[in-house]
C-alpha cells in the first residue's frame, strides 16, 4: 500500500493547503521607505550648506541656525566654517549609507540610527538654545531638522525594516 493512498488529492494547479510550504518573503517596501527619508535628510544637509557657503552664515540666518554645530558658543565653533563643512560631511556620509540602505545592507541602517540620534540630540540642545536666547522665531528650520532626523532614526529602526533588509 503507498503512503499517500487514502489522502484526499488536489486537482492540478493548486497549492499545498495554507500554513504548508516556505513563509512568504518579507516585503522590500519598508527598506526603501526608510532609505527615501534618509536620501531627503541628505538632500537638506546638501541645502542648508550650500546656502551659507558663499558669504558664511551672515547670508541666510533663518537656516544658518540649522547648521550642524552653530549653537556651541563661539568660543567653540568659530566663525561658522566648520559648522558649514560639518553639514556638508554629514550629508555625505547619510548619502553613501543611504545607498547601502537601498542595497538592503541591514548593519547600514544601524549606522544611520546612531548618527540619527545623535544628530537628533544635537538638534534638541539647539532649539532650547535658541528658546532661551530668545530666538524663537529661528527655531523653524532647526525644528524641521530635528523631526525629520527623528523621523529618519524611527523608521531605520522599526522591525519590518530589519525584515525587508534580508
Amino acid at each position: 500500500m503507498h503512503p499517500n493512498q487514502g489522502w484526499p488529492q488536489q486537482p492540478p494547479g493548486y497549492g499545498p493547503p495554507p500554513g504548508w510550504g516556505p513563509p512568504p518573503r518579507p516585503s522590500t517596501a519598508p527598506a526603501f521607505l526608510a532609505g527615501g527619508l534618509w536620501l531627503l535628510v541628505s538632500v537638506l544637509c546638501f541645502v542648508l550648506a550650500g546656502l551659507n557657503t558663499a558669504d558664511g552664515v551672515r547670508q541666510t540666518p533663518e537656516a544658518a541656525v540649522a547648521l550642524l554645530g552653530l549653537a556651541f558658543p563661539r568660543s567653540v565653533i568659530g566663525n561658522g566654517d566648520p559648522a558649514i563643512v560639518a553639514t556638508y560631511v554629514a550629508g555625505g556620509v547619510v548619502l553613501l549609507f543611504t545607498a547601502l540602505v537601498l542595497a538592503r545592507l541591514g548593519f547600514a541602517r544601524w549606522i544611520l540610527a546612531g548618527l540619527g540620534f545623535l544628530v537628533v540630540a544635537y538638534y534638541v540642545y539647539a532649539v532650547i538654545r535658541l528658546t532661551i536666547n530668545h530666538g524663537g522665531t529661528l527655531i523653524i528650520v532647526p525644528g524641521i531638522a530635528l523631526m525629520l532626523w527623528l523621523t529618519a532614526s524611527m523608521v531605520s529602526v522599526l522591525p519590518p525594516v530589519g525584515r525587508a533588509m534580508r
